[in-house]
């Protein structure tokens, strides 16, 4: 599809020109650490010829020209496991435009593109693969470090005010929040019944049923954008495949007895070998039933080992405990085992992200030991 408006001289283009795209958001891409830019438009551009193959995807690429020269980009795409509080809706995302008639074109562009899919709402910027881009347009925190897996954008940009303007609304807010405290209170006294594994990759892989039926049974569920978990489980086994195998080793002789005085926590790295597991998964379940009853997922800053640096970051992502198992300290354990066992690896700082923050005293209330670092807005529309 190619529009043109001869008063403006804009085109608006439907590209499937790899090329093209890698071109554009070369030249348009706002990326805070210059030096990651090419992996992550190759990353996104490895996941577009995905899903251009995908006959259950409808997803499209619209760049916008003025003069023959690079004015706006956005991926729009109607995404089979994508929801929005239980909702099929279409979603836009890497939201690039230089001026209001830009984005106008672009998004109009979008509106047309799901209501062609008989879709009424759309949502964004919501950046697939959500391992790469994240949610949400940044509003706080956009001096802060990069962190994989976490939305960015540039911080002159109206972009979000444009989009007020053609009629969005802020309709949730997500924060990220630095851990200040390595061992929470609520983590130190465990139920006797519970007990934490880890696992090699393999592993991992193997528990995915057990995973991806613990979040059909967890909190996890009332976030208010939701992908299919199939897909979420495989972004994060494709990031663990991406960790150098230098970095999988401990510098030092561990001795468990002298790392904590938790019995559960001495028993989970007696119960394994430390250097072949996947340190950002750890898992939580009840020794009478050997159920799953939580995990946390972290996504390690592939961005530090893209530079070739060490990595030192983690982006804790994913938290699920099952419904009947919260105020066990569960979730805190998670926590407390997790950095700990990190630690050995050389991560020293942790960031919790995506968290839905409609309500900013309650999110304060939960997480007492972090610090709101980032937020980010997501906006929707009601396409008539």
């Amino acid at each position: 599809m190619t529009q043109i408006l001869q008063k403006e001289i804009i085109k608006i283009r439907d590209s499937i020109d790899f090329d093209e795209i890698y071109d554009a958001l070369d030249t348009m891409l706002y990326v805070p650490d210059i030096s990651v830019k090419p992996s992550i438009i190759n990353t996104l551009l490895e996941y577009l010829k995905e899903k251009f193959d995908h006959q259950e995807y409808k997803i499209k690429v619209f760049i916008a020209y003025r003069d023959k020269e690079f004015k706006g980009f956005i991926i729009c795409k109607v995404d089979p496991y994508y929801s929005s509080y239980g909702s099929k809706c279409g979603v836009f995302g890497w939201v690039l435009a230089e001026d209001f008639v830009i984005c106008r074109e672009l998004i109009k562009s979008c509106e047309n593109f799901i209501k062609q899919n008989k879709i009424r709402k759309l949502r964004g910027p919501i950046n697939f693969p959500k391992s790469l881009g994240g949610l949400g347009y940044q509003v706080m925190g956009l001096n802060e470090q990069m962190l994989y897996g976490v939305a960015f954008n540039n911080p002159y940009s109206q972009v979000l005010s444009y989009l007020e303007q053609l009629g969005y609304i802020k309709e949730s807010q997500y924060s990220c929040m630095r851990v200040d405290k390595r061992i929470w209170d609520h983590g130190k006294h465990i139920d006797k019944d519970i007990m934490f594994r880890y696992f090699d990759l393999q592993g991992v892989i193997e528990k995915k049923d057990e995973i991806l039926e613990l979040g059909k049974n967890s909190f996890h569920e009332v976030l208010p954008d939701a992908s299919g978990r199939d897909e979420r489980f495989r972004q994060f086994i494709d990031v663990f495949k991406q960790i150098p195998q230098q970095w999988r080793k401990i510098s030092y002789e561990f001795n468990p007895e002298t790392h904590s005085t938790v019995p559960q926590f001495i028993d989970a790295w007696q119960s394994c070998d430390l250097v072949k597991i996947e340190p950002f998964a750890p898992m939580a379940f009840d020794k009478t039933t050997g159920q799953l009853v939580g995990i946390l997922l972290g996504l390690p800053d592939l961005y530090e080992a893209w530079k070739g640096d060490p990595i030192t970051r983690c982006n804790v992502d994913t938290a699920m405990v099952k419904r009947e198992y919260a105020g066990k300290g569960i979730f805190s354990a998670l926590n407390n085992i997790g950095q700990l066992t990190a630690n050995l690896f050389g991560i020293t700082y942790f960031e919790g992200t995506s968290i839905c923050s409609n309500n900013e005293k309650a999110v304060q209330t939960i997480f007492p030991h972090c610090s709101p670092l980032r937020k980010h807005y997501i906006v929707q529309k009601r396409i008539k």
